[in-house]
């Protein structure tokens, strides 16, 4: 080989070989530095990062008076890790089940690798927690080194003023988390979902419900999207093409949807229910929840539209 050609060829091996950060990890003891930034009452945010490069796991748990992790470390990070191996062994076996080729790796998917900034969701109110982080071996998937662990307990109600635009463009929707200055409010946990009237209107028939649709879909969001954890929760601005893909509502001409929006802190909170026609691709609708013709409240100070 030409000697002029092994110097590019090495440094295109080294170059490869410096972008896989996975093949860069310590074995020692890491010293895991947490600061919890914003607590509220079902949601805690928290930053995370290393003094060297490692994997390692991030959780957050109901604290126990009767256990003291610190105690016990090996055993309380040896659970940890299982607990979390299951869950991706549940969802590694979904999505190839899915047809998905290239699933990624336990460590890519359920470790943390550098600075991190988290958010733990669904959290109850005046309630104590443990947030903790350790090192992990990708390979082995035992834990290195010590157990860090901050203690915390959430507020008693949601220490965040939100409110939500949404904005209706063809068949995508957007929705603005706002704070009271009208700033976006970026990690801010929220959820929401749209559903054509026409679906609401038969369930509540096939239930004998005698309350208006509106009061209906609250009840249905609280019951079928949110205790049934099967929401997914956004942060900042959501942009959802409701094409059945990205978003399992199709919408259709001349069809009148709701939009129900809330935040995701302790309870269902801020909700605002949205109610639109909509008109085709030239649909180009803009809604703010100041103005009380467009939308809902929830019971208890709020406004209703009459349906007649």
């Amino acid at each position: 080989m030409n000697k002029h050609c092994i110097i590019p060829l090495l440094s295109a091996l080294l170059l490869l070989a410096g972008c896989r950060p996975e093949a860069v990890w310590s074995d020692g003891d890491i010293n895991i530095r947490m600061e919890v930034r914003t607590i509220s009452a079902g949601f805690v945010e928290c930053s995370f990062s290393t003094d060297r490069e490692a994997y390692y796991l991030i959780a957050i748990e109901e604290a126990r008076d009767d256990y003291d992790p610190m105690l016990h470390q090996k055993q309380f990070m040896t659970l940890a890790i299982d607990s979390v191996n299951l869950n991706y062994i549940a969802w590694r076996n979904r999505v190839l089940k899915e047809g998905v080729f290239n699933v990624a790796d336990f460590a890519s998917h359920s470790l943390q690798y550098g600075a991190v900034n988290h958010v733990f969701t669904g959290l109850l109110p005046e309630t104590d927690y443990w947030i903790y982080a350790f090192s992990v071996n990708p390979k082995t998937l035992a834990p290195i080194g010590r157990l860090n662990l901050v203690s915390v307990k959430t507020d008693s109600s949601s220490v965040v003023d939100v409110h939500f635009d949404y904005r209706v463009t063809g068949e995508w929707d957007y929705i603005y988390p706002l704070d009271s200055a009208g700033n976006i409010l970026t990690r801010f946990p929220y959820v929401a979902t749209t559903c054509d009237s026409l679906e609401l209107t038969a369930e509540a028939l096939e239930l004998d419900e005698e309350s208006p649709v509106q009061a209906y879909f609250y009840i249905w969001i609280l019951d079928q999207f949110i205790f049934s954890e099967q929401a997914d929760v956004f942060y900042g601005v959501k942009a959802i093409r409701n094409d059945g893909l990205d978003s399992p509502t199709v919408f259709q001409e001349g069809h009148t949807y709701y939009t129900c929006i809330g935040g995701y802190d302790g309870s269902f909170h801020q909700v605002t229910v949205y109610r639109f026609r909509w008109e085709g691709e030239q649909t180009l609708l803009y809604f703010r929840d100041t103005d009380p013709a467009n939308i809902m409240r929830t019971p208890g100070g709020g406004w209703w539209w009459d349906e007649n």
